[in-house]
């Protein structure tokens, strides 16, 4: 008996040529040699014009994960290291115009020291470790609940200029970020669940649609090892989309593509 069902060797290809390419790019990656560019994603430009208005109106910066927005296991965690990169990104620009960051901490209790280390990151690359205030990671329990009350507490309480919503974030975030707009300020948020991409194209005034979030944070980063591993994926997202679309064609004309395939 072969170790390959007769059935399943286009996939086995598939599956070994897709392999192949993130293999290529981490190799790239690791000898520091040119990798594909990134696009500019434009909600990442409209951080620093957010945080230029929340200097001139001299409120503070608003950031969140989301109250589940920490996930260390299967997806989600690609989401969570690109929001903690981003979220370094933004400590380091507030803190060298003095602005002042207030972060809102998700539920998962061992997130609180991840999210603490980028803050103290960003602070100390900004040259700025004094301006580190444990008073502003703010932390609302475990319950989803209380999560946005304690925002929409906070908005009130210390005023917000700019709010950043990111992360694997599910529907609860209309009302943080509805709040936000209440209050006069710039929204900007994402996340790469699709179920909830909706939420935030509805109310924040610039958006990361999907995978842009990921995007985002290896392009101000500048880690070459995020960059590799969407160089590969973009290249098979669009041979899959070629795949099908010659699919749609040959069917059409009466060949059976699929069948095909599955052989």
């Amino acid at each position: 008996m072969g170790l390959i069902q007769p059935d399943r060797v286009v996939e086995f290809l598939w599956l070994v040529l897709m392999f192949s390419s993130v293999y290529y790019y981490i190799q790239k990656a690791i000898k520091d040699e040119p990798l594909p560019k990134l696009r500019t994603i434009p909600a990442t430009l409209a951080i620093e014009e957010g945080i230029g208005r929340s200097l001139e109106m001299g409120k503070p910066v608003h950031y969140s994960m989301g109250s589940d927005g920490a996930p260390l296991t299967g997806s989600g965690m690609s989401t969570t290291i690109a929001t903690l990169g981003l979220l370094r990104y933004v400590i380091r620009n507030t803190a060298q115009l003095g602005v002042r960051t207030i972060v809102h901490l998700p539920s998962q209790g061992y997130a609180i020291p991840l999210v603490e280390g980028a803050v103290r990151e960003g602070y100390l690359e900004a040259g700025k470790p004094e301006m580190f205030r444990k008073g502003d990671l703010h932390y609302y329990g475990w319950l989803t609940a209380a999560f946005a009350p304690g925002v929409y507490e906070s908005f009130v309480r210390e005023g917000v200029g700019l709010f950043i919503h990111a992360g694997s974030v599910i529907t609860y975030s209309f009302p943080v970020l509805e709040a936000a707009k209440i209050h006069g300020a710039i929204s900007i948020g994402g996340t790469p669940r699709w179920t909830a991409t909706y939420i935030f194209a509805i109310a924040c005034d610039h958006l990361f649609i999907g995978e842009e979030l990921l995007a985002a944070s290896a392009q101000i980063s500048g880690n070459k090892m995020l960059t590799s591993g969407l160089a590969s994926e973009e290249i098979w997202k669009f041979l899959t989309i070629g795949l099908l679309l010659i699919g749609v064609v040959l069917k059409a004309f009466g060949i059976p593509f699929d069948v095909w395939m599955m052989k």
